[in-house]
């Protein structure tokens, strides 16, 4: 059974975040209810780690700009401006990078919201992109790269990319199963 869901950003300040690096700068910034990374810095952790769960994020990405959600610190769901681009990998937007490409294109142009909906229930993962299914049912083979460890914990937290580019979400919400 779901639990209730849980604000993981409140909008008003970084209150349940850390840096990933606490020594180094970082350009993240909250204004109008959003989460901003204004330039290349750092990624941005949950303090609470989180087992099975149900995830919402809402994200802008601008043009020619590069992130990613971190399920569990460990598993990339690449955000990218991509819409019209191929890759010779799994990096298109929505995919579980240098993993598997998207079932579906169902990403928005660059400059325009978009909503990500992810499931994942030990090592499976199903994300709907825009309301699109765009991964069903996948089993995750492990770290996808950048990750914060090499191993496969049953917790771990959400860490946003900040090191590649201008990125901005809003509307962070976890449900855990």
């Amino acid at each position: 059974m779901a639990g209730e869901w849980i604000e993981l950003f409140n909008g008003e300040d970084l209150t349940g975040w850390r840096m990933r690096h606490s020594d180094r700068d970082h350009t993240w910034s909250v204004h109008d209810g959003i989460l901003d990374n204004l330039n290349q810095g750092i990624d941005i952790i949950t303090e609470r780690v989180f087992g099975d769960f149900e995830l919402h994020i809402e994200y802008l990405v601008p043009e020619d700009s590069n992130s990613g959600i971190y399920l569990r610190g460990r598993y990339e769901l690449q955000i990218i401006d991509s819409l019209g681009k191929t890759y010779s990998y799994p990096a298109e937007n929505g995919a579980l990078y240098n993993q598997k490409c998207v079932d579906v294109e169902a990403s928005k142009p660059a400059g325009e919201w978009q909503t990500l909906e992810a499931k994942l229930k030990g090592m499976v993962l199903t994300v709907f992109l825009n309301g699109a299914k765009i991964h069903d049912n996948v089993t995750i083979e492990g770290p996808t790269g950048g990750h914060l460890a090499d191993d496969n914990p049953p917790e771990g937290p959400i860490m946003l990319q900040g090191d590649h580019g201008p990125v901005q979400f809003r509307n962070i919400r976890l449900r855990e199963l």
